[in-house]
């Protein structure tokens, strides 16, 4: 069985320069944005840096007592 996991994953450039943003939580809910060009230049450093994504573990919220 396949462990699942929050993620996020870039996606891109397409043709016209934008890339795509999206988070995915362990559950199955999703959120996708997009990045113009002109705005793209962080993406690309972090594209290059996490070419396979990037997995993010859950964090357990403290006992406030």
């Amino acid at each position: 069985m396949t462990e699942q996991r929050n993620r996020i994953m870039i996606f891109g450039p397409k043709s016209d320069g934008t890339y795509v943003i999206e988070f995915r939580t362990a559950a199955g809910e999703a959120l996708a944005i997009s990045i113009p060009a002109s705005e793209a230049a962080v993406i690309k450093h972090f594209q290059e840096r996490m070419p396979y994504g990037l997995y993010v573990p859950d964090v357990q919220e403290r006992d406030a007592n």
